[in-house]
């Protein structure tokens, strides 16, 4: 007797746009190549050495800061790095800080409280860091490309940090240009003093 086969496809339609075809596909490779950076981390897994494996880390946060990680790949980069800070290379510091540059959707403030942590003491401690969130007033189009910033809590400005001169720079010039909103951003401050806008804070 012949055997009948029936073919079910799978079409970018059947998906919302929420959720579509695309972004599925993109999340389970996104999540697939996070767990791979785990166990290359945790020796489980194939791995190029730690130094190596940490350039390609950092290769993957730039090229995919933009992109929406599920909760289970931020988990597992955020374990990734940990374990790495546990390690002696000096190529963690720069992985810390790369990840410190990574927009909310990537980490969230308290990770990135967290991994500041890791890299003082990496250094040594010395100094109290902390993260603080200000208000967006405006930038100044001076030749250093200043930022005019606020606290909601006291109302006191400051104008003395510029705007990052990467694509956290431009991303927060395109929300600041583009949306009503106030634009709320990441301030490393260090005794007391802010030093650097590392990211743009969670709505």
């Amino acid at each position: 007797a012949r055997q009948s086969a029936i073919a079910i496809a799978v079409t970018p339609q059947c998906y919302s746009q929420h959720n579509s075809y695309d972004s599925l596909l993109l999340t389970m490779s996104l999540d697939q190549r996070c767990q791979q950076f785990h166990d290359a981390a945790l020796g489980t897994g194939k791995s190029k050495g730690p130094v190596k494996e940490i350039a390609t880390l950092r290769k993957f946060l730039h090229k995919n800061q933009h992109q929406r990680f599920t909760d289970k790949a931020v988990g597992r980069l955020f374990d990734t790095i940990q374990i790495y800070c546990s390690q002696t290379q000096v190529e963690t510091d720069a992985l810390l800080e790369d990840a410190l540059k990574m927009p909310f959707t990537v980490f969230s403030t308290k990770q990135k409280k967290t991994m500041i942590k890791w890299l003082e003491d990496r250094r040594g401690g010395g100094s109290a860091t902390t993260i603080v969130t200000l208000s967006l007033i405006d930038i100044l189009e001076d030749e250093d490309n200043r930022v005019s910033l606020m606290s909601d809590e006291t109302g006191d400005t400051y104008e003395d940090l510029r705007l990052p001169g990467d694509q956290l720079g431009a991303s927060i010039r395109q929300k600041y240009e583009t949306t009503e909103s106030v634009v709320s951003l990441e301030v490393e401050l260090v005794d007391s003093k802010l030093t650097r806008i590392i990211g743009i804070a969670e709505e």
